[in-house]
């Protein structure tokens, strides 16, 4: 495992990364060790509801609550991200809660009800992950693909998420307008 490559923290896709899965992601890293890597894209949405996703459930999910593309693997599961304290959660990365619990299940609706205009999301529910295989993503970020920055409460749940790339890419000083996209094939 790279020093350097820790978690929790953000991968910001550069602009030469043209993956179509990654295009101007934000991508909280939950795991990195040496046999691969993890994390969830926070800012695209789905083209589908949680109730299209979770048609199952016991629960009465609102049609407008919007399911997040967490990454093109996994893509049959979800998780909610969350910042709220849940004994239930299967992870606790930092301030980040993940969780299949019901009860997470019943904040994402709650919030929902609270937040929804404001397109800010203390939950969300993701759909698939992001993966690498061995070294991979360390591969990846001596090509130029991503750069990590530290985790931000600020960024995660209180930034649109059409702004969460642009805000990212400010934090760390980069006009995305000055970077060549030189793209580079092996890549995608």
């Amino acid at each position: 495992m790279s020093q350097s490559l820790s978690s929790p923290s953000l991968l910001i896709a550069l602009p030469q990364l043209q993956d179509p899965n990654f295009v101007k992601s934000v991508v909280l890293l939950v795991e990195n060790n040496d046999d691969g890597a993890m994390g969830f894209i926070i800012n695209r949405p789905s083209p589908f509801s949680v109730r299209d996703v979770l048609q199952d459930v016991s629960l009465t999910i609102p049609g407008d609550i919007p399911s997040w593309y967490g990454g093109p693997v996994g893509t049959e599961q979800g998780v909610v991200i969350h910042n709220r304290p849940d004994e239930h959660a299967s992870s606790k990365i930092g301030f980040v809660r993940i969780s299949s619990s019901e009860r997470a299940m019943k904040g994402l609706i709650e919030s929902h009800r609270e937040t929804h205009e404001l397109e800010l999301y203390s939950y969300r529910f993701v759909i698939g992950y992001a993966g690498w295989g061995q070294r991979q993503l360390e591969n990846e970020m001596k090509a130029g693909a991503w750069i990590q920055i530290d985790t931000s409460f600020d960024l995660i749940f209180n930034t649109p998420w059409q702004k969460m790339w642009d805000e990212s890419m400010r934090r760390i000083g980069v006009n995305p307008m000055d970077i060549a996209p030189t793209v580079q094939p092996y890549l995608n």
